[in-house]
């Protein structure tokens, strides 16, 4: 196979978690092509599944320089499905990624900008998720709560997190507003935050519970962001909702 063959196989094995595979994959492609941007980046990923976010970024850093020399002259709106822009895209994902493992967040918000600029869906609200985790970390909270919005149209596990900015800035009826619609989309998430860091069991306990794997993923970046006092907050509107329901 190729060197795009074998980058193409190694993602394939990414989505379906056979890591061994992936690896193996992507270190054919990159026997065949030393720099090739998406084997690299799919290298960085793994570095970072493993916890080596030094090894990772270094690694993105050469795709996204690799990747950047095939793009169209004018940033064009095609998106994730233009696979001429993709490993631009996919390696500045995993750029930022790297970056926010090691809290450099103010690093990661230009590349997720640039993501943006290119895919207006962000990644289908993966990259806007992360540039309002961002924009909420350094402080620039009506931007954050601009992208959780947008981001929530993709991920609407995000709704609570544009409620929490906006009560952190005072404006309560606006926050239980989206409060509502993310109890509406991920009703169990409600649950799972009140109890963050100590998470809930499964209350289904089954092998694989889709939703309750969000809610999981969903606090494992956010779950640090809520405090006691937004915590309470949000259980008592969730009572509430059920109380008036009920």
């Amino acid at each position: 196979m190729s060197q795009l063959d074998e980058g193409q196989q190694g993602w394939m094995s990414m989505d379906s978690q056979d890591w061994g595979s992936a690896e193996q994959h992507f270190r054919k492609a990159l026997e065949l092509d030393p720099f090739h941007p998406d084997a690299l980046t799919g290298m960085a990923a793994l570095y970072l599944r493993a916890g080596d976010a030094d090894q990772a970024r270094e690694l993105c850093e050469m795709a996204t320089a690799q990747a950047e020399r095939d793009l169209p002259r004018t940033k064009r709106h095609t998106g994730w499905e233009d696979l001429k822009i993709r490993p631009y895209i996919r390696a500045l994902y995993y750029l930022a990624l790297s970056y926010i493992e090691q809290h450099a967040w103010a690093l990661a918000q230009p590349a997720l900008e640039e993501i943006v600029a290119w895919d207006v869906t962000g990644m289908q609200g993966s990259a806007l998720d992360l540039l309002a985790q961002v924009l909420h970390r350094i402080g620039r909270l009506e931007e954050a709560v601009h992208a959780y919005l947008e981001a929530a149209e993709y991920l609407p596990e995000d709704y609570y997190s544009a409620g929490l900015v906006l009560s952190k800035l005072g404006k309560r009826r606006e926050a239980e507003r989206f409060w509502r619609r993310g109890l509406e989309r991920r009703p169990r998430l409600a649950s799972l935050i009140a109890h963050y860091p100590h998470v809930m069991p499964n209350p289904r306990g089954g092998f694989y519970d889709k939703e309750f794997a969000q809610g999981v993923q969903y606090l494992q970046y956010q779950g640090e962001l809520w405090d006691n006092d937004s915590k309470v907050e949000l259980a008592g509107f969730y009572q509430r909702r059920v109380a008036s329901n009920g």
